[in-house]
């Protein structure tokens, strides 16, 4: 890797005796990649370890961007797999994505990236991320295929050492802003660091790894028409899917979203994973939910399904509200029984509760639970119509006392009598965990113009590739398929580069 920048070359000539705080960096790699998250900082090892120099730029002031906030990730035939029994094949794994998708997806790039997920759990286990284990969050599935990682963030903290160790360079707090073209093809990128200087790597490759477009609000209400709250990383504003529209790119089915159901608010806590994670689970266990006027509208067993669920919840209005009793507060609170369902790994099925009383106490000071002796008293209090919720609860109360949900037909696991003071309503709003879709590409990451022709020099990985997602995340098929599919685009980009260069090393 060759740096100049402009001070250097005025101090060679005697011009000046030190740098001015204005002076220009300029990097001269084979790639460059634009944001450190799971895919970013997978691509960079690769690439590092492939023989390539690399410059990492990232906008925030970390790595690990999304990656910091992943729990497991899927894969079929993986060694973990076969250890512990599991007879799901890539091809079957793959046919039931297509099936969930209605083949509204890329089908060689998800393909590729089923064949290639068995190795890549391998490869993340050999470069020191060793996965806890191999499960499934769901009570009747005999496919394990979620990887556990061992912890939180240790996959990106991996991946950035192994990447400086590999004689790769990470810019932090270095947000990219326009990509460099020359002679027809993307040849770069131009950032600027934190203390405004202008930073510019020219690079044969871009690879680009921005996270998607969570964060940018106004995008996200334009593709899919609903307010949602975005949670997990920041900075995810689609930069790198916009750099690449100005560039000629087109998007693949951009709307769809990571829909992660619905969830009291609580600023900085993503799922359940924060302080106030016992009460936001509740809205995992398939309780009575009801809208803003108090009426039932779905079958509330979905939520452990939280892809299939957001798209009733996001029917119901701006709120969504869950409905229980005391009785049900006391099962939650009692060893052997506790959680109906997990919620992400932060809460396990029959967990106890340990907290309620005080985080009920306190939300409802900020009106987020509402709290009454009777149901007309808490329907009052969240601004609901008492006799369409006493309806509602006593129709499930019905429901459990029976057995059997007349309605929608909920599994009688998930049936809770809604009969006994005091009564409890928390209310939520869907939350998002990521954009699903972005640019168009090739099953090789390359990225492609409106007519479908690579614009060369130019990937996208991860979020910022568009084609894996039809309408909803599969969670149910597979689970931690955006983390997986994150950490093989990376791959999978830099082998296709690799291929490249080796080809075109063999003509000269």
């Amino acid at each position: 890797m060759r740096i100049r920048t402009l001070t250097a070359a005025l101090a060679a000539l005697g011009t000046i005796a030190s740098a001015p705080a204005w002076a220009d960096r300029t990097y001269d790699v084979d790639v460059a990649v634009v944001g450190a998250g799971a895919s970013g900082t997978v691509a960079g090892v690769s690439a590092v370890e492939g023989g390539l120099s690399v410059v990492m730029l990232e906008k925030n002031a970390y790595a690990g961007g999304a990656g910091n906030f992943m729990e497991g990730s899927f894969a079929a035939e993986s060694f973990m797999q076969k250890k512990a029994g599991v007879t799901l094949t890539k091809t079957e794994a793959f046919k039931q994505m297509a099936q969930y998708h209605h083949w509204r997806f890329n089908a060689p790039l998800m393909k590729k990236f089923v064949d290639l997920s068995g190795d890549t759990i391998q490869w993340v286990w050999d470069h020191g991320v060793h996965w806890k284990e191999v499960k499934t969050a769901w009570r009747d599935k005999k496919d394990l295929t979620w990887h556990i990682y061992p912890s939180a963030g240790s996959l990106p903290k991996a991946m950035v050492e192994h990447f400086k160790k590999g004689g790769g360079t990470l810019l932090l707090s270095t947000p990219a802003q326009k990509l460099i073209t020359e002679n027809g093809r993307v040849a770069g990128v131009e950032a600027v660091d934190k203390d405004g200087e202008k930073v510019t790597v020219k690079a044969k490759y871009v690879i680009l790894a921005t996270g998607g477009y969570n964060f940018d609000t106004d995008l996200v209400k334009k593709t899919t028409g609903i307010e949602m709250i975005p949670v997990g990383s920041p900075g995810r504003t689609g930069d790198g899917i916009k750099m690449a529209f100005s560039v000629g790119a087109v998007g693949d089915n951009m709307g769809p979203m990571m829909i992660n159901g619905a969830f009291m608010p609580a600023e900085g806590e993503a799922i359940c994973n924060g302080p106030n994670k016992e009460l936001r689970a509740i809205f995992r266990q398939g309780l009575l939910y009801v809208d803003a006027t108090g009426n039932r509208f779905f079958d509330e067993e979905l939520t452990i399904d939280w892809p299939t669920a957001s798209n009733a919840i996001a029917r119901s209005g701006e709120w969504t509200y869950v409905v229980f009793d005391e009785t049900t507060k006391k099962e939650l609170e009692t060893e052997g029984k506790g959680y109906l369902n997990p919620c992400g790994n932060f809460i396990q099925r029959h967990q106890k509760a340990t907290e309620l009383d005080r985080l009920i106490e306190a939300n409802e000071k900020l009106g987020n639970v509402f709290v009454g002796n009777t149901i007309e008293e808490v329907a009052k209090k969240a601004g609901m119509d008492p006799a369409t919720l006493k309806r509602s609860c006593d129709n499930m109360t019905k429901f459990a006392r029976q057995g059997r949900d007349d309605q929608f037909g909920k599994d009688p696991y998930y049936l809770r009598e809604v009969a006994t003071g005091p009564f409890y309503v928390i209310r939520g709003k869907l939350n998002t965990l990521t954009s699903l879709n972005g640019v168009k590409v090739t099953e090789n990451l390359e990225v492609l113009d409106k007519n479908d022709r690579v614009i060369p020099g130019l990937y996208a990985t991860g979020h910022d590739a568009g084609g894996v997602y039809g309408d909803s995340y599969d969670l149910k098929v597979g689970e931690g398929t955006a983390s997986a599919f994150a950490i093989n685009s990376g791959r999978m980009a830099v082998m296709d580069i690799l291929a490249k260069e080796k080809a075109a090393k063999a003509t000269k």
